[in-house]
């Protein structure tokens, strides 16, 4: 009966000991914040700007891959918000917005070409580009626009680059240099961007007298070896809106 009883007794020491080697798991608590349920013409940029929330934090937190497929009524998790906030619908640029862009007409060089690209990037924007462009050697922001997608700047929204406000050719005399944001081998331009390169593509058009022929794909320049701006990037459907405007 002895030996039952030191067996026992050193069965439970061995049992206490073994549990006492699980460390210490915290209880899982939720983040402070609270949903807000998209509303029409908002987007993740406008409702990252909004809250004051890294739109990056948000879209990892909500399981969000493009920032552009979110629909009117979904609920996203916003941390550290106190309340929902009214975010302002997307307002598409007006023509005149664009022109005021643009600037008057300048005489410096004469500008006869538009070459589109793609960043092939998901995300970016005119200043995200011109640091990448200065590491690399390049003196800074290469595009003379760059129309973002939702994720660093406004969908849709035009940024003008120091490269035009200064009248500086790239590369091509004569060339005008748009990039969309956005890789479009793997993504589509959204809605906004298109509406806002048609616009901007007519009124330099319009002001500098641009043939719609001379406007180009990066890939399609001689001596170019390049996807750029990608397989599914509508140039011809481009073409076909402008012209319809001049």
């Amino acid at each position: 009966m002895a030996a039952l009883r030191l067996s026992l007794f050193s069965l439970l020491a061995f049992l206490i000991s073994g549990c006492a080697t699980i460390p210490y798991q915290p209880p899982i608590t939720c983040a402070p914040g609270i949903y807000h349920i998209v509303g029409s013409g908002q987007n993740l940029y406008r409702i990252s700007k909004a809250y004051g929330v890294d739109i990056k934090e948000i879209m990892r937190l909500n399981g969000i891959r493009n920032p552009n497929e979110i629909g009117v009524g979904e609920k996203l998790f916003i941390p550290r918000a106190g309340k929902p906030l009214m975010v302002e619908p997307y307002q598409p640029l007006a023509l005149e917005s664009t022109e005021n862009l643009v600037g008057p007409k300048r005489y410096r060089v004469k500008w006869k070409y538009i070459t589109l690209h793609h960043s092939a990037t998901k995300e970016g924007n005119a200043e995200a580009f011109d640091r990448n462009h200065r590491r690399r050697g390049m003196g800074g922001l290469f595009y003379h626009f760059v129309i973002g997608n939702g994720t660093d700047s406004q969908d849709g929204e035009i940024e003008v680059g120091w490269r035009w406000r200064r009248q500086i050719e790239v590369e091509r005399s004569g060339d005008i240099q748009i990039c969309l944001v956005g890789d479009f081998n793997r993504q589509h331009v959204t809605r906004a961007q298109f509406n806002s390169l048609i616009e901007l593509l007519v009124v330099l058009e319009r002001q500098y007298s641009i043939a719609p022929s001379h406007i180009r794909k990066h890939c399609d320049l001689r001596g170019k070896i390049t996807e750029c701006p990608g397989d599914n990037f509508p140039f011809y459907e481009i073409l076909s809106k402008v012209r319809k405007h001049l």
